[in-house]
């Protein structure tokens, strides 16, 4: 495992930032970084390859890259290191062929890259799992996200020419969703509708009255219940960030492992991506993938 020690320590910023000099102009991306992050050439080739640099915002993937004067460079910090350890498990591939690909999610994986790692999430995985398959570099398009703690179902289209009637599908909430979560508590209504709109405060997402924030809506309802615990099934009719963990906090009701939502502490976030009803894009078929409950799952308890 290779890991880099630039200037500072784990407890400072979540990224070093310059600001190219002026004698600086025409260098290379790599030997620059090598200079400023006292790295030797390879470390910091290797930073750039993960998808740790930034110039101007945007991720930069080229090490070769000359840089301009007054250009802003970011390196988020992968505290890791550039360790390449996930790709994906064919046994759970939920569904697979020409047009669409799903896939049962872990938790714990991104959905998609973050700014300090472009190799060790989902989207990237699925990419490099098809292109194995030989053939021109393949097209994977990403249509929707769980966080990085939510397990379950995830699709993702192969096929550019159905690109658009997903993507609009799930603009128009055509494609349906059921989650599962363990939450705490006991709520006496075995139904009920989350409708509170999802707000930023403080650079967190939040619950606040209607007409403050982005509408959300969320049909709940009570599978079974424990003596300090519940199992509910959510089924989201918009898709807010957060949305169903937010609703369920605001109702008293924090999904266990949540710690962000004031979920009791647990070995993980008890939300799991149960099944996605839609129609295939390709010819309308009906279509429903289902990611089986997760085997850490605690079962329910018998009934006294």
């Amino acid at each position: 495992m290779r890991t880099f020690r630039g200037k500072g320590a784990p407890a400072g910023p979540s990224h070093l930032q310059w600001r190219v000099e002026e004698e600086a102009e025409g260098a290379c991306l790599a030997d620059y970084l090598a200079r400023q992050m006292l790295l030797d050439g390879e470390d910091a080739r290797d930073l750039i390859d993960f998808g740790s640099v930034q110039i101007g915002g945007r991720q930069e993937r080229d090490p070769g890259r000359r840089l301009s004067s007054g250009q802003e460079i970011r390196v988020y910090r992968p505290w890791g290191g550039t360790r390449r350890f996930y790709d994906i498990d064919p046994a759970r591939i939920l569904f697979r062929d020409r047009t669409l690909f799903a896939y049962d999610k872990e938790p714990g994986i991104p959905s998609q890259q973050t700014p300090s790692d472009a190799y060790n999430n989902l989207f990237a995985a699925v990419i490099r799992h098809v292109s194995k398959e030989g053939g021109k570099a393949p097209y994977v398009a990403l249509h929707h996200r769980l966080d990085r703690e939510t397990s379950g179902v995830m699709v993702f289209t192969l096929d550019r020419s159905a690109n658009r009637r997903l993507g609009d599908a799930f603009q128009r909430h055509e494609v349906k969703k059921e989650y599962l979560a363990w939450v705490q508590g006991r709520p006496e209504s075995d139904e009920w509708i989350g409708s509170e709109d999802i707000g930023r405060k403080d650079g967190r997402y939040c619950t606040c009255p209607r007409g403050r924030g982005k509408s959300a809506e969320t049909l709940f309802r009570v599978l079974h219940r424990d003596a300090d615990r519940s199992l509910v099934s959510a089924m989201p009719l918009t898709g807010r960030t957060h949305q169903i963990r937010l609703h369920l906090a605001a109702a008293g009701f924090p999904v266990l492992g949540d710690r962000l939502y004031s979920g009791r502490p647990a070995g993980r976030l008890y939300l799991h991506a149960l099944r996605l009803r839609l129609a295939h894009p390709a010819d309308g078929s009906e279509l429903t993938l289902t990611a089986p409950v997760p085997a850490d799952w605690p079962p329910p308890r018998p009934e006294p």
